[in-house]
Order: C-alpha cells, then sequence, then structure tokens
C-alpha cells in the first residue's frame, strides 16, 4: 500500500540541525559517508472529531563521514523533521495498517531531509559531500533506530 494515495503533508517543521567535525581531513576528500534514515510513526489525537486519522511521523537522516585510512569518522551531521499526514480518502487507516507501510512515505521525506542536511554539511565546509537526489523506489531499508523504538506506538 502507498500512503501517499491516501494521506497528505498537512505539516513539516524541523526539529534537529546538529552537525560536529571530528577531524579536518589534510587531503581535503572523503572516501566514504553512511547515510541513514529512520521514520518513526505515532498516531495523533483525534480530539478534533476527524473521522480520519493523522499521524505524526518524525523523520531524522544522519550522515557519518569517514576520511579513509584513519579511524574513527571525520564528521556527524543529524537533521531531524516532525511531519503531519491528514488522512483524506478511504476507509480510516489504523496505526497497525500505517506502522507497516510507512516508508513508502520516505520519498516524499527524504527530499526535505536532503535538502537540510545539505545546508548543513556546506556550512561546516564539506561542500564535497554528493548526496542522492531520490531513493530507490523498490528499497525497504527505512528502519527505526534503537533510540527511537520507544517512542514507537505498536
Amino acid at each position: 500500500m502507498n500512503l501517499l494515495e491516501h494521506f497528505i503533508l498537512q505539516h513539516l517543521q524541523i526539529s534537529v540541525l546538529k552537525g560536529e567535525l571530528l577531524r579536518v581531513s589534510r587531503e581535503g576528500a572523503m572516501k566514504d559517508a553512511k547515510v541513514e534514515m529512520n521514520l518513526t510513526p505515532r498516531l495523533m489525537d483525534r480530539s478534533s472529531g476527524d473521522k480520519l486519522p493523522s499521524y505524526q511521523v518524525s523523520a531524522r537522516l544522519t550522515c557519518i563521514g569517514g576520511a579513509g585510512e584513519n579511524s574513527g569518522p571525520a564528521f556527524k551531521v543529524k537533521v531531524g523533521i516532525e511531519t503531519v499526514y491528514q488522512q483524506f480518502c478511504g476507509d480510516p487507516i489504523d496505526i497497525s495498517e500505517f506502522t507497516n507501510h510507512h516508508a513508502t512515505l520516505s520519498r516524499q521525506i527524504y527530499p526535505l531531509l536532503a535538502l537540510e542536511l545539505r545546508g548543513v554539511l556546506m556550512r561546516m565546509g564539506l561542500t564535497n559531500i554528493q548526496l542522492p537526489v531520490d531513493l530507490n523506489p523498490g528499497s525497504k531499508k527505512i528502519s527505526v533506530s534503537p533510540g527511537e523504538v520507544r517512542n514507537r506506538v505498536h
């Protein structure tokens, strides 16, 4: 199920912008960087009398870069947003079904996170980091990190 066929992005707010240079590379070129995206959905309070549900999705994009042969990362950057999705059609989708399919929202959320991440990387002087513009539509590798699981509704 593609949740974008049933939900609209109603609200977006940046919640985390964190960058840290851990080591300055003398070569000036990073060899690799690991990028991880985590989504955590929650049912919003339906006290407004809406028949169709709204869900808050916390999204985090983390980029950790190495500088080749030296051990340890050269930088860490974390960007987070809070989104609210309102269902606009169909039968109400419950939290379990929403949670099972929330990764389908990642193709809409990722570009928003990547844009903010690029800004932080540029302010840190890391202009040589290239992020993909879009995600692979067949990818199922959107995860919830262990630190986020405690806030997840099952």
